[in-house]
């Protein structure tokens, strides 16, 4: 006898950046499959334009459950969040929609909001679903994001990859070990690898997103370059416990921080140890209400900020390793 496939419950809110902020952990914790970000965005001349986020606009999340006991229990954790958010008033949003989608619907509702992306000057981030022809000099990063975070179509991601593209051309990733904290997709790390990186670390407390990279990282031809482990750097998290042997001296020569002010200010020292002398961390997902936290934490750490960036209400801060780190 065939069973029936499950339905899938779509739980979306527009928010603020900073309600955005709030939310999106919850999101992430009361999904299945992690959760959707959607920016809105400045309309694009044609595919080679790049995506611009409309400034102080809302963005949308979204989060898909499956039909029984988890959509009821996930709902109730989102619907409790966005009720407390709204009972002391603390960031503006829209409000709660659901809807049902059968299991082919659910398959590929999210596959309809990504489409190929230019970023700076020679990143290309291309669906695995779509075709694209490719410019000379392009850095090709194929995607199946799935629902894990880091598309490039967020703020933060475009930031770090802007900031990256400059230490390519600086010299500061050719040839080098580097660490990505919170990797995602695995967007960022492909791209290091696919401009020089020698090798990179990629981590994420989230196994879905350690999965999505994992996928990824092999669909663009890197599983020798990049390692992915399903784990954090410093103390255990939210029951995740640090990959073993990274608290150590000096390991890489560059970092990646895409997450939130308050992971970067608690991972800040951890960082630092495992940053050599000289090296450089670019850490984002910073909102700009919360930037004083992450930056008094990376300065404390031993970082000196050597650069600002800003889109819309995000921010990406490129960091040096001071030659000795002033917090163990």
């Amino acid at each position: 006898m065939t069973s029936t496939p499950p339905k899938w419950l779509e739980i979306s809110i527009r928010a603020s950046a900073e309600a955005a902020e709030a939310l999106t952990p919850v999101f992430e914790k009361a999904g299945r499959s992690g959760v959707v970000i959607e920016p809105e965005l400045l309309p694009q001349k044609d595919e080679t334009d790049e995506l611009t986020p409309v400034p102080g606009a809302f963005a949308l999340l979204k989060t898909y459950l499956t039909q029984g006991a988890e959509a009821d229990a996930g709902r109730k954790i989102i619907e409790d969040a966005v009720g407390l958010l709204r009972a002391f008033n603390l960031a503006p949003m829209d409000e709660l929609r659901t809807r049902w989608l059968e299991q082919e619907d659910w398959a590929n509702a999210w596959k309809q909001h990504y489409s190929v992306l230019r970023l700076g000057r020679r990143w290309v981030i291309k669906p695995q679903w779509q075709s694209y022809d490719l410019q000379p000099n392009d850095r090709l990063i194929e995607l199946d994001p799935g629902m894990a975070f880091g598309t490039g179509q967020h703020p933060t991601t475009q930031l770090v990859l802007e900031v990256l593209e400059d230490l390519v051309d600086a010299g500061e990733v050719a040839g080098r070990a580097l660490l990505d904290l919170g990797c995602g997709s695995g967007v960022l790390a492909i791209g290091a690898v696919r401009a020089g990186a020698r090798s990179v670390l990629a981590l994420d407390a989230d196994e879905i997103a350690a999965r999505a990279t994992t996928e990824n990282v092999a669909r663009n031809g890197f599983s020798d370059a990049i390692t992915v482990e399903h784990g954090t750097l410093g103390a255990a998290i939210d029951g995740v416990v640090p990959v073993p042997g990274l608290d150590h001296e000096s390991a890489y020569d560059g970092a990646f921080a895409n997450i939130v002010a308050r992971i970067i200010a608690e991972r800040a020292p951890a960082l630092a140890r495992a940053l050599r002398p000289g090296a450089w961390l670019i850490a984002s997902g910073i909102i700009a209400e919360r930037e004083a936290e992450a930056a008094d934490a990376l300065v404390a750490a031993g970082f000196t900020i050597e650069r600002r960036e800003q889109r819309s209400d995000w921010l990406a801060l490129l960091c040096r390793r001071d030659p000795i780190s002033v917090q163990v």
